[in-house]
């Protein structure tokens, strides 16, 4: 095969709809993983479930692929109906045509990784020689061509991810699902196969659905993000969206937001609202069209987007006092005391500014922060 036949057998795939689905757990159903979640996930595209555990993503998840049966609800994968609950309707997970790249990677010691890829092919009716040369394009495609007679435990963590990975699109699939693929991976790691499954899905858009808690995880790999709490839908959007403009207090500390400063509503026009703050007015934007000057609401303000300094207090400046820092490598995050109100800062100045400080805090020029629902 040559590589742009390669690229063929990784792209594509089918868009995927939920509807109403629900599951409870528990004697008396008391624990509701699903509460009538519904979404449509669009062919080529890439869908992140994000949100802490319990949310109900992996519940999603699970479902889809068929390991898990909803008590109610409606699953379409492309124009087959994989699951109605009102029709007594349910296929196996084996005829819903779907790959799956687990957060433990399931293989098995006692095959190569070439019979690993293989593995999804041996009961499709191809040939050997075809089922040979799918296998061959698949581990060029993922990087790991010429590797093909090494057991699992002659690779690392980065290069057995891509063996489930190739083993999960190896069938041309209607989509792929990924259970936290790389949350068994170090930080260094991660963040390469962060980029690499980025350069794979732009190389080939193949339709999935990425389940993660890790906020950086979402925002690098997905087309789109969808916040979930207690088995609803708490936010969705593109990547930039969801962080730039969260909805509510819960999307903005879980997205790494952690400064929700109280306000008050200045003045409101068409494209932005002034709000009333510990930092002074703030421009904001938000969804809501029903705000009245002199309400009292909340801003998000992101620490990369609030400077700090030494000297004296300025025009645009508010007065605080440090509380602690910490440097990261890259950058600090200082904790700053405004007002009674604790600011996180993120700054990739030098200069270490040592407890109780006093320090002049003030907005990045321009900036524009997110007002919340709630």
């Amino acid at each position: 095969m040559t590589s742009t036949t390669a690229t063929e057998l990784a792209a594509g795939g089918a868009g995927l709809s939920v509807s109403g689905l629900s599951k409870t757990y528990g004697q008396r159903g008391e624990i509701r993983a699903l509460d009538d979640f519904s979404l449509t996930f669009p062919a080529g595209q890439c869908t992140v479930l994000l949100g802490p555990s319990g949310c109900g993503k992996t519940t999603v998840l699970r479902s889809i692929a068929g390991l898990v049966t909803p008590d109610s609800g409606r699953i379409t994968i492309g124009d087959q109906v994989a699951f109605d609950h009102a029709a007594g309707h349910e296929e196996p997970p084996e005829e819903r045509h779907l790959g799956m790249v687990f957060q433990s990677y399931a293989l098995w010691p006692h095959m190569n990784v070439a019979e690993h890829i293989a593995y999804p092919l041996l009961t499709s009716g191809l040939a050997k020689t075809e089922i040979a040369q799918r296998v061959t394009a698949m581990l060029d495609w993922v990087g790991l061509g010429g590797m093909g007679n090494r057991f699992i435990h002659e690779l690392s963590g980065g290069q057995q991810q891509r063996v489930s990975l190739g083993r999960a699109m190896v069938g041309k699939p209607r989509a792929i699902l990924f259970d936290e693929p790389l949350s068994n991976l170090d930080a260094r790691l991660r963040e390469r196969m962060r980029m690499e499954l980025l350069a794979l899905r732009q190389q080939a858009p193949f339709t999935s659905i990425y389940v993660t808690h890790d906020q950086l995880e979402a925002m690098t790999l997905g087309d789109r993000v969808v916040v979930m709490r207690a088995g609803r839908i708490e936010q969705m959007g593109s990547p930039e969206e969801i962080y730039r403009r969260p909805r509510t207090r819960f999307t903005a500390e879980f997205v790494g937001i952690p400064n929700l400063l109280d306000g008050r509503v200045r003045d409101i026009s068409a494209a932005e609202t002034v709000v009333d703050t510990a930092l002074g007015p703030l421009r904001a934007v938000g969804w809501r069209r029903d705000r009245q000057t002199g309400t009292r609401c909340t801003v998000a303000v992101r620490p990369t987007l609030l400077g700090v300094s030494r000297g004296t207090v300025g025009a645009g400046q508010t007065e605080g006092h440090v509380i602690r820092t910490a440097f990261q490598g890259s950058s600090s995050v200082v904790l700053v005391d405004v007002a009674g109100a604790q600011l996180v800062i993120e700054t990739l100045a030098e200069e270490r500014h040592e407890a109780s400080t006093p320090v002049a805090v003030q907005p990045a020029q321009g900036a524009v922060f997110a007002l919340l629902d709630d």
